[in-house]
């Protein structure tokens, strides 16, 4: 039996206090609220939900709690809009939380609002306490765009000793960040030059080429996020040609190309249920 304990779940209001452009297609917002001042475990790199509100509200309608403490949904026409994002970084004595996103123009309710955003603005965030990656000697991180904010995150976090390589890929060299970490990793920008998202082969070439180590003279942990399909190409070799155990092993699915958000975690539904 699973005793393992569920961490709270965070529910916040928050409100835009600032916002800057880190690269021509990565914008960061800085929201703050009071029920985040002092809280411990909301490390850089986790996941988080951003609740949106709809068309007319200055506010989303967040959900409420029942006596057992579970989240009761808001009334259909005030379900604010959901989307998933990461803790960039955060300031437990301000309550500041950091969220980068990337721009592409109206087409998703998240950029949109992050396009035109304004400070005094506000949204919800719902989130769990938790760290984003696993202590190891040797660490491989391979993701998209998407995946940049929190492998960012990662390497800012990953002790002097920590050693590996790092694949971000980018739309072109406008896109690099200047990321600054203790870590020995060896970071790599992969240049799309044109290439729509989702349709590059560098990642899944990338990792296919990196000479792992064996995992037992030294430990190891590879972190993957990035469109469904490469995804489960990645994940599919790791397992295959290196035997990486699911301790070892984190890969993710931000995104599925051709459908939105709400689309894809449908079809995830269906899949399952099936």
């Amino acid at each position: 039996m699973n005793t393992r304990q569920r961490r709270p779940l965070i529910l916040e209001l928050v409100q835009v206090v600032g916002f800057t452009d880190i690269t021509p297609h990565m914008r960061r917002v800085i929201v703050a609220g009071e029920g985040l001042i002092g809280l411990t475990g909301l490390m850089p790199g986790i996941h988080l939900k951003l609740l949106l509100p709809q068309p007319g509200q200055l506010t989303p309608i967040l959900p409420t709690f029942d006596a057992n403490g579970q989240p009761l949904p808001p009334p259909d026409k005030g379900v604010p809009t959901v989307r998933t994002y990461t803790v960039r970084s955060f300031e437990p004595e301000t309550g500041e939380l950091t969220i980068d996103f990337v721009l592409h123009g109206d087409e998703g309710p998240a950029s949109a609002w992050a396009t035109h955003v304004q400070p005094g603005q506000f949204i919800g965030v719902a989130l769990r306490p938790g760290i984003a990656y696993r202590e190891a000697d040797w660490y491989l991180l391979a993701g998209d765009q998407t995946a940049l904010p929190a492998i960012s995150a990662i390497l800012e976090q990953l002790p002097a000793s920590a050693k590996g390589v790092a694949f971000i890929e980018i739309p072109d060299e406008r896109d690099e960040q200047h990321l600054e970490f203790e870590a020995n990793i060896q970071l790599h920008w992969l240049h799309r030059n044109g290439v729509d998202a989702g349709k590059s082969p560098l990642l899944q070439d990338a990792v296919y080429g990196t000479a792992l180590p064996d995992g037992q003279t030294e430990t190891r942990f590879i972190w993957v996020a990035t469109e469904v399909t490469s995804a489960k190409q990645i994940r599919d070799y790791l397992r295959i040609q290196h035997q990486m155990a699911s301790h070892e092993l984190h890969v993710a699915a931000y995104w599925k190309l051709g459908l939105s958000e709400d689309a894809y975690h449908e079809m995830r539904h269906r899949e399952a249920e099936q």
